[in-house]
């Protein structure tokens, strides 16, 4: 959980202030190019066939970076455990694709709660930043990617994740709810989110308010980091550009 509770509101404040200077950030790292991008799209595509689903998000978690070859690093499980886990869970899936983000109740959180539960797709021990991804391609509306390089170092200034589902959970939910959710409500995100969807040949990640969200806190990571080389690697942090 947030060590200090205003670094929610500072994070997002920072963000909302930046919102052109870290989308373009963003765009100019081309960080994500080719099977990142496409498999991110075909998921998305298919929302409405559990079977589909299933083998192109799983696809979409391998191209992430959740599958890594050897004996080191994340593993993700075989893909019919995942299959089976999605098949389960299809329904109460469908279900939450009714959910209004900014209507959330404490029964509706539970019943998201059963799905980041529910989902298995991970061999190592921490659930959060692969169920999450899944999350966010079945539920882009509700629930956004994250991950210890950027989300986690963003918001709490390190990708510690304490390997305990329930733990997992509650963080996923603050993030959405504190940080993410709060910037997507503001008039000055949603003018600038339809301009950029309008603009989708030259903003192709840009898939859904909550990975925008995503995209610009990557953004503002990569304006940091070049700062920090700039500076001669002494970590220093970048000046964040003013609007």
């Amino acid at each position: 959980m947030f060590a200090d509770k205003s670094m929610s509101h500072t994070k997002t404040t920072e963000i909302l202030n930046n919102l052109e200077p870290f989308h373009s950030a963003y765009y100019e790292a081309d960080t994500f190019p080719g099977p990142s991008l496409y498999f991110h799209l075909r998921a998305l595509d298919c929302r409405n066939c559990c079977d589909a689903f299933a083998e192109a998000s799983y696809a979409t978690l391998a191209s992430w970076g959740m599958h890594r070859m050897g004996t080191g690093g994340s593993k993700m499980k075989y893909f019919d455990s995942y299959k089976v886990s999605m098949n389960r869970l299809w329904p109460k899936i469908q279900r939450a694709a009714q959910f209004d983000p900014f209507q959330m109740d404490a029964d509706k959180w539970l019943h998201l709660k059963g799905l980041f539960f529910g989902i298995d797709v991970m061999a190592s021990g921490t659930s959060l930043v692969g169920n999450s991804k899944v999350m966010a391609h079945a539920l882009p509306h509700l629930i956004p990617p994250v991950d210890r390089e950027y989300t986690l170092n963003y918001l709490y200034g390190n990708g510690n994740i304490q390997n305990d589902k329930e733990k997992e959970w509650e963080k996923l939910k603050e993030i959405v709810t504190t940080f993410f959710l709060p910037i997507t409500r503001e008039e000055s995100f949603k003018e600038k989110y339809v301009a950029w969807s309008q603009e989708q040949h030259d903003f192709p990640w840009d898939t859904s308010p909550l990975k925008v969200v995503d995209n610009l806190l990557i953004g503002a990571v990569k304006i940091e980091k070049q700062g920090e080389q700039d500076a001669g690697g002494t970590g220093g942090q970048a000046a964040v550009p003013q609007l």
